[in-house]
This record gives C-alpha cells, sequence and structure tokens, in this order.
C-alpha cells in the first residue's frame, strides 16, 4: 500500500514536471535569443566590455543564462540546452543564426 503512494506521487510529480517544462521551454529560447543578440550588439557595434553588456541584462538572466563570446559571435544558453547563437558582420550588425 504504502508503495503504491510512492510510486502515484512519483509519477505525479514526473507529470508535473513535464508540463512545466513545456511552457518553461519557449521563455527560455526567447530569453536565450534575447541575451546572445544584446550581448553581441554591445560588444561588436558599440564597442563595449562584456562587464558592461552583462549590466543590460536583467538580474535574473545573468542567473539563468551563461554567456560564451568568440571572436565575432555571443552563445547563450539556459541550463546548457536552451542555446542561441548570435554573430556580428560588419555589413549588418548582430543577427541570431541556426
Amino acid at each position: 500500500m504504502r508503495k503504491r503512494i510512492v510510486l502515484a506521487v512519483v509519477a505525479f510529480l514526473a507529470i508535473a514536471a513535464l508540463f512545466a517544462l513545456r511552457k518553461l521551454a519557449p521563455l527560455g529560447r526567447i530569453g536565450s535569443g534575447y541575451a546572445a543578440e544584446q550581448t553581441c550588439a554591445c560588444l561588436f557595434v558599440s564597442g563595449r566590455t562584456l562587464e558592461s553588456c552583462r549590466t543590460d541584462l536583467d538580474p535574473l538572466a545573468l542567473e539563468l543564462v551563461s554567456l560564451k563570446v568568440g571572436s565575432d559571435d555571443v552563445r547563450a544558453s539556459v541550463g546548457g540546452v536552451l542555446r542561441a547563437r548570435a554573430r556580428y558582420e560588419s555589413s549588418r550588425g548582430c543577427a541570431l543564426v541556426e
């Protein structure tokens, strides 16, 4: 009897977690894309430092999004799963790329 209750609770929590992920994944994609493009433009178009550009992002975004800066691009990820990349081109500025 006790095992059934534990299994029911675990199953309920797993289903609830899946529904939560389905709702939050689009927000994570938007957040990583925004952080990548914003930081790319700040660095390569405005010529500011990474430390200065990080102040443009929301404090919660700074905790959730990790940034990696390359020679002409910025990669952002939320939890290492939801990723975005923005690349700088002198003729167009910064744009998200696949």
